[in-house]
């Protein structure tokens, strides 16, 4: 059809044109077809698009099939074409000469049904010609994975049962109202019947149940009885015109339930699918994923099911779920386990490698990562599956895939953020200890360089000054390593609360002496009731906490300024307000400063330390159950820091002393 030599040429000087175009049916042949295009395009290295003929007769079950073949076209990597039309063969050709495609790909069958005399598709395209090769793919030995199940002789009895009933019905009620009615409106009864036979049991029933009425009503109503012949003719009309209207209105009235039918089965089949993604939708890690997952095949194929965990990154394979709980496979499925992990295509019962085993085994990839293998105990069914199953299952399996996907892509992204946390933390440590621990030492070098080469030469007081220097930054140098080993502690869980009964007003006194060379040149200001009830807590901790906050208000607070101290008892817990009169917090910055390094943008070369002070103090205060939070001070000036503690049960109220 086609001169061969244009066949040759490159496919790389169009890279986004279709050079391949797969015809389908949809029918049961169409998978096959499907994976023969795709194989030619992978050989060729081209684009291949798949194709179909939409006309006005669609048949519900064939729609289901056609989508099933839509998402293997699109998982394999082709497009997917929908066109309108009543003749197959010009549609397709008109479609492959306006994409100018280099090959169509055609399925080997003749029409089914009353249309015999119709040539078949391949033989038309031949006649017809076109600038393309023509490829016919039969498939030597069909496999289905879901085999059609074989329509049971019982449906025909149930057909011929209603027909013959409504009819009967119809031919009594007809000879009771014999004399009331006249013959053209007994006829209407018997149309009832065809009705009552195509809502009951379809077209064929009421084609049926039209020749039965037709045959009763000729042979028991009309003139001479109990005979076919009609000496009058208005009898003929009367017959003839109620054979045709019967056999209209069972036509329609059948079709109507089978689309009825059809919507019905569709809608539940997407209120299953739904209800599925949600049940994914909420499951946050791949356990509960791959559970969602096997509890629901289990319950749609009423079958065993087993998913096992074989991902790229593992050499082995694991059980991961099971479905009822404690299935295992037969070691005949485990040669299919692995010839389906190797190749990535299903394998077991109901495929091109069956294996001689009653499991099937289908691989889960999304985007050429393999994600997990399902297995489906086939041969274990008292039936075969229908055949919209196996959509509906291809549907919930690319749900499944997906949902796996996001569950390791999210843990994923979650490892890439400790990563990238766990470096910034790390930077900005080695960035704090660069400064904070280097500048002390160098101060404690210097000073005791001098008293060693220069003792002579100094009078007391400068020694006693750079005595006090050496002290200053040795006291300063171990509050910075004890708050590095306090956030490691806190850091690591490892603290431990060994509680004890104690005043706020000797933790506050306690603090104030630690911190007295920093406070030197503050007024500070304490206001709280004398009969504020005990606390107990770690006394160690909560004033490491007090001395972190005092400290860190004196940094701020301008020389001569005041700081205030206040507390008090509300809702069950005891708080207490450190004030400074410093330049204060932006407001958005108020909730960041008890981040760890967080040191205002000056980073190592500001004055305020490393900023692991506040962290600490909300760390050690969580430990307690209590919050910490920063407010604006009085009148808007300074920053007030807000430290709150829960009392003990026997305590709470604020005028009960304890001994």
């Amino acid at each position: 059809m086609r001169d061969p030599e244009a066949h040759t040429a490159s496919p790389s000087s169009h890279p986004a044109s279709i050079q391949l175009l797969v015809a389908l049916s949809g029918g049961a042949e169409d998978a096959t077809l499907v994976r023969a295009a795709h194989r030619l395009a992978a050989g060729d290295r081209v684009n291949w698009c798949a194709a179909y003929v939409e006309s006005d007769r669609e048949d519900p079950q064939r729609r289901l099939m056609l989508e099933r073949d839509f998402a293997l076209v699109q998982r394999l990597g082709g497009d997917v074409r929908v066109i309108s039309g009543q003749d197959r063969a010009r549609e397709l050709l008109a479609l492959a000469t306006e994409l100018k495609v280099a090959t169509l790909v055609v399925g080997h069958g003749r029409p089914s049904g009353w249309r015999v005399w119709r040539r078949p598709l391949a033989e038309r395209l031949a006649r017809l010609g076109g600038p393309f090769d023509l490829v016919v793919a039969a498939e030597g030995r069909q496999r289905p994975r879901f085999r059609p199940r074989p329509r049971q002789r019982l449906w025909y009895w149930r057909d011929l049962g209603i027909a013959l009933s409504s009819t009967l019905a119809a031919l009594a009620l007809s000879a009771a109202l014999k004399s009331w009615l006249a013959l053209g409106n007994l006829s209407l009864l018997f149309l009832g019947a065809v009705l009552v036979s195509a809502i009951l049991a379809g077209t064929r029933s009421a084609m049926l149940a039209a020749v039965l009425g037709f045959v009763s009503f000729n042979f028991f109503l009309t003139e001479p009885r109990f005979s076919l012949a009609m000496v009058e003719d208005d009898q003929v009309v009367t017959v003839v015109v109620y054979l045709l209207v019967a056999v209209v209105v069972g036509q329609l009235a059948g079709s109507a339930r089978k689309r009825l039918l059809a919507l019905r089965a569709s809608r539940e089949q997407t209120y299953q699918l739904l209800t599925f993604a949600r049940e994914l939708a909420v499951a946050t890690d791949r356990a509960r994923v791959g559970e969602v997952g096997v509890a629901t095949l289990m319950r749609w194929l009423g079958c065993p099911v087993v998913m096992l965990d074989a991902t790229d990154d593992k050499e082995d394979v694991a059980l991961l779920h099971s479905a009822p709980a404690g299935q295992r496979l037969e070691p005949d499925a485990r040669t299919a386990v692995a010839w389906t992990r190797l190749h990535r295509r299903p394998s077991g019962q109901g495929t091109e490698q069956p294996m001689d085993t009653d499991w099937q085994v289908i691989p889960l990839v999304e985007q050429d990562h393999l994600v997990a293998l399902i297995c489906l105990a086939l041969g274990k069914r008292e039936h075969p599956p229908w055949p919209h199953e196996e959509g509906r299952v291809d549907a919930m399996l690319r749900m499944l895939t997906l949902a796996l996907e996001r569950t390791r892509l999210v843990a994923y992204l979650e490892a890439s953020r400790l990563s990238e946390e766990n470096e910034r933390l790390r930077s900005a440590l080695l960035s704090s200890v660069s400064h904070d621990l280097r500048t002390p030492l160098a101060s404690i070098i210097g000073a005791s360089s001098t008293l060693r080469d220069l003792s002579d030469q100094l009078k007391e007081a400068d020694r006693a000054e750079l005595l006090d220097g050496i002290l200053s930054e040795s006291e300063r140098l171990d509050r910075y390593i004890q708050n590095l080993l306090d956030m490691t502690r806190l850091g690591q869980g490892n603290l431990t609360l060994e509680r004890d009964w104690i005043s706020l007003e000797d933790l506050v006194a306690s603090a104030l002496r630690r911190l007295a060379p920093a406070l030197q040149g503050l007024c500070v200001e304490r206001d709280w009731p004398e009969d504020l009830p005990l606390l107990h807590v770690h006394p160690a901790l909560i004033e490491q906490a007090l001395v972190n906050v005092i400290e860190n208000a004196a940094r701020f607070s301008p020389q001569g300024g005041v700081l205030g101290l206040e507390a008090g008892v509300e809702a069950d817990k005891l708080w207490l307000a450190v004030t400074d009169q410093g330049p204060g917090i932006e407001p958005h910055l108020r909730e960041r400063v008890f981040d760890m390094f967080h040191t205002g943008g000056e980073g190592d070369r500001g004055r305020h330390g490393s900023g692991l002070g506040l962290a600490i103090c909300r760390g050690m205060l969580g430990a307690h159950a209590g919050t910490i939070v920063a407010e604006p001070g009085h009148d808007g000036i300074g920053t007030r820091i807000v430290m709150r503690l829960p009392l003990p049960d026997d305590i709470k109220d604020p005028h009960r002393h304890v001994d």
